[in-house]
């Protein structure tokens, strides 16, 4: 290596920033079982202290992600504060539209209108958490889908999730983005209704350039790809988008 690029590699290091996400330090483990930890943080700000001593070790973790209602508080700017005091930031705010009983058949998707404003609420409720803690990006990640050919219009919860992304980003204000996370096949049995890169982009382009798509690389189909076939592919998409709406460029967790 020469000393040139060597100096390249060190400064881009010094740039690196990744964000680690509060849940990665409760307990964790398998889909089959959680396995429980001594000195598991039990709150959000031992969450966040924990987050803290990464950075303070790492350097290059200087914010941390929230999970509403995971880490739900009475005060989300004391959180903030908090959170400053110990030399990092919040950062994202993920949305939980899969918990709930209610969710049973999908949430944004789901054919009941009362319990698509049930989750809708839920999306506006973590943007004004956004607004208390200056965080500046919204991730949904939404289970919906269905489990058998015939349960429901598959075109219609399409039309049904647009529908609650327009009314998130509209919500949003300044900078802040809205992250679209897609799954393949989780955890619906017959069709998922954010399945792959093409759906959530093509809702990203129809919502502005403040909607990305997140590409969740445990997830990702294991397809070979390139930078040129990435272009192409962009390319092709952006030709046929309004000329007032600049495509989303992809987010990686």
């Amino acid at each position: 290596m020469t000393p040139e690029t060597r100096s390249r590699v060190l400064a881009a290091l010094r740039r690196q920033h990744i964000e680690t996400p509060s849940w990665a330090f409760g307990n964790s483990g398998t889909r089959f079982k959680v396995f429980a930890q001594e000195g598991v943080p039990r709150t959000a700000h031992e969450k966040i202290d924990d987050a803290a001593t990464v950075h303070r070790f790492t350097g290059v973790a200087p914010s941390v992600a929230l999970h509403i209602p995971w880490d739900k508080v009475p005060d989300y700017a004391e959180l903030a504060a908090h959170a400053a005091g110990q030399g990092v930031a919040l950062g994202t705010i993920n949305s939980n539209t899969f918990q709930d009983n209610d969710y049973k058949l999908g949430s944004v998707c789901h054919p009941d209108p009362a319990v698509r404003r049930k989750a809708l609420d839920h999306l506006l409720e973590c943007v004004s958490i956004m607004d208390a803690t200056g965080s500046r990006d919204l991730k949904l990640w939404f289970a919906d889908g269905t489990n058998y050919p015939g349960q429901d219009s598959i075109r219609g919860r399409q039309d049904r999730l647009a529908e609650s992304l327009f009314a998130a980003y509209e919500r949003l204000s300044g900078s802040q983005r809205l992250l679209l996370e897609y799954k393949l096949f989780e955890p619906a049995f017959y069709t998922t209704d954010v399945p792959d890169w093409g759906t959530a982009y093509a809702h990203c382009v129809r919502l502005g350039e403040r909607a990305q798509v997140v590409i969740d690389t445990g997830h990702h189909a294991p397809a070979p790809t390139s930078s040129s076939s990435w272009r192409s592919c962009c390319g092709r998409a952006s030709s046929v988008r309004s000329t007032s709406t600049r495509a989303s460029t992809p987010t990686t967790t």
